[in-house]
């Protein structure tokens, strides 16, 4: 009996030992210049590896900073390997409203986000989809506290939506390796 159990538990500690062994645990992010396993480029080395069209307004500028920061982490575009083209619109409704006198006392700025990131060298579109983020900011009677307030929104909408994209960028990437 008791070499019964012994045997057993001996083959369960084998088969979780196989089945452990299978697993391959990597940091999605590693160091940029690192290998993942099997010789591919690491995740941080894809994704300083995206090209990220130019953007002239306020907003999708501040988005496409933000990108360019999360994406690279302060450093400079390796040979690029994919494009990301973006398109942002935004728009601002109120959120609270008065009632005695019908005037706005909060607002809500809402982003959205369509991006395609295309392999350049074949013109394959890897992922495309909408980010959508809100933001909101008070109203007061200070005209440049409002422009202010709503400009600090935005930002905070951009950045949501640039570490939204990021995530889904390197989900993207990391199934099409």
């Amino acid at each position: 009996m008791w070499s019964s159990d012994l045997l057993r538990r001996s083959a369960l500690l084998l088969a979780a030992a196989a089945l452990l062994a299978a697993c391959q645990v990597r940091p999605v992010y590693a160091p940029v210049g690192a290998s993942a396993v099997g010789g591919k480029p690491a995740m941080a080395t894809e994704l300083a590896s995206i090209a990220i069209d130019v953007q002239t307004d306020r907003v999708p500028q501040v988005l496409m900073n933000e990108l360019i920061f999360q994406l690279r982490g302060g450093g400079s575009l390796v040979k690029p390997k994919y494009r990301l083209h973006l398109i942002v619109t935004e728009s601002v409704s109120d959120l609270a409203i008065r009632a005695s006198e019908d005037i706005a006392v909060a607002k809500l700025v809402s982003l959205t986000t369509t991006y395609t990131l295309t392999e350049i060298a074949t013109g394959q579109v890897i992922t495309s989809d909408n980010v959508y983020t809100t933001s909101s900011f008070d109203v007061t009677s200070q005209r440049y506290a409002n422009v202010r307030s709503a400009q600090e929104a935005e930002d905070r909408a951009a950045r949501a939506a640039a570490a939204d994209i990021r995530l889904r960028l390197s989900s993207a990437l990391i199934g099409k390796g």
